[in-house]
């Protein structure tokens, strides 16, 4: 009996299985490389506060208010102006005075399947950074369409 039950499992398998191979449409490789949007500029810093787990400091993440942003397809440039959150009880006013170019994490959206790498000494996005000056990262497209966009932290506003 087990020797049916196997074998009617097989067949079934086999049967249930496409085996179309040819005719298939053709999917369009993604190919833009383009910055879409600034999700976030970030500033992080290691409060006093101890995780009950670890036992060690807890990092605490800040949003800044993104106050204006300009993206420019043509030129390949992204500006982005912040503003710094009023000091309270999670964010310290020692920490507030602290905010500035040099130690922002910057989160950008790309077009779809693009992948994003820093040029030269740009920092890796989503990471604290120095951006006290503009950067530079190639955006490739998934067909590996490539384009060389420039990001800027314009102004930081307390």
């Amino acid at each position: 009996m087990r020797t049916y039950i196997y074998l009617f499992f097989v067949a079934l398998a086999t049967t249930m299985s496409s085996c179309l191979k040819s005719n298939l449409d053709e999917l369009p490789a993604f190919e833009e490389n383009e910055i879409t949007g600034v999700d976030k500029v970030e500033y992080r810093f290691i409060s006093d506060d101890i995780s009950k787990a670890s036992q060690q400091k807890i990092v605490k993440f800040v949003n800044l208010t993104i106050t204006k942003k300009e993206i420019n397809r043509t030129d390949k440039t992204v500006k982005i102006e912040v503003s710094v959150p009023a000091a309270n009880t999670n964010f310290p006013a020692a920490e507030r005075l602290k905010v500035d170019k040099t130690n922002l994490a910057v989160i950008v959206s790309v077009s779809t399947a693009a992948r994003v790498l820093p040029v030269g000494d740009a920092p890796r996005l989503g990471t604290p950074g120095n951006w006290s000056s503009a950067h530079k990262y190639r955006i490739e497209a998934a067909n590996g369409n490539s384009a060389d966009w420039t990001i800027e932290v314009t102004n930081v506003i307390k």
